[in-house]
């Protein structure tokens, strides 16, 4: 039979792990998503520029492409903001549950 050494332990590895994972999925897409969205930023306002300086567009068709690609920009960061604290109430809930798993594992089992 497992002590509450053994079950601390497997608590505190399983508890590792989880965090980890998820820790580790939640950086890379992350990464993935915002190299995305400076690479593309970065050929908009470059093709705008480009536009602007053979006439193209306006200083004032320049700068509203701009202050709307702000405002995406910002919507962006607002939605990162959200996807990261319910990936953060995934990891606390993940945790609950495996501390209960184990102790009521330990505790009934």
């Amino acid at each position: 039979m497992a002590t509450i050494d053994d079950v601390l332990n497997s608590l505190k590895d399983d508890a590792v792990k989880l965090v980890k994972d998820q820790l580790k999925d939640l950086l890379t897409s992350a990464k993935k998503d915002a190299d995305s969205v400076v690479k593309e930023t970065g050929q908009k306002i470059t093709d705008w520029l480009v536009m602007r300086a053979h006439g193209k567009l306006s200083d004032d068709e320049l700068e509203a492409l701009l202050y709307s690609r702000d405002q995406l920009l910002r919507q962006y960061k607002n939605t990162l903001e959200i996807q990261t604290r319910a990936r953060v109430e995934k990891i606390a809930v993940g945790l609950i549950n495996l501390v209960l798993d184990k102790i009521l594992g330990f505790a009934f089992g």
